[in-house]
């Protein structure tokens, strides 16, 4: 099961980091700065900091409560992620990365007393 946390996290970390390479570097990023219609770049910070949270909780990530907010925030985020692009029914490869992560982070959030100290 520690090693199921392991993946996830890298996996979640990986996937936020070239979402939001390609969000801040998209058309609709960096170089629509002060157009009004740089969205993308907006929503590629914010997977920048998701991202992040795979990296402060990496030397804490066998302290329950610790691991309890971590797994909570990025299933939280992942199942919203992936209602919203189920929703626009644009993105079929994001959908189901983001279920697969929303589902093995139930397990983990659901199995978490095994994965502490």
């Amino acid at each position: 099961m520690s090693i199921l946390l392991n993946v996830v996290l890298v996996v979640s970390a990986l996937t936020e980091i070239l979402a939001a390479a390609s969000l801040i570097g998209g058309p609709g990023g960096i170089s629509a700065a002060g157009t009004g219609e740089q969205w993308s770049m907006h929503y590629g910070f914010a997977a920048l900091a998701i991202a992040s949270l795979s990296v402060w909780v990496w030397p804490h990530r066998r302290h329950l409560p610790t691991l309890t907010t971590a797994l909570g925030v990025l299933l939280t985020f992942h199942s919203g992620v992936c209602v919203s692009l189920a929703m626009a029914g644009d993105q079929a490869a994001g959908m189901v990365i983001h279920a697969v992560l929303a589902a093995l982070l139930v397990v983990l959030f659901v199995r978490r007393q095994h994965l502490a100290d």
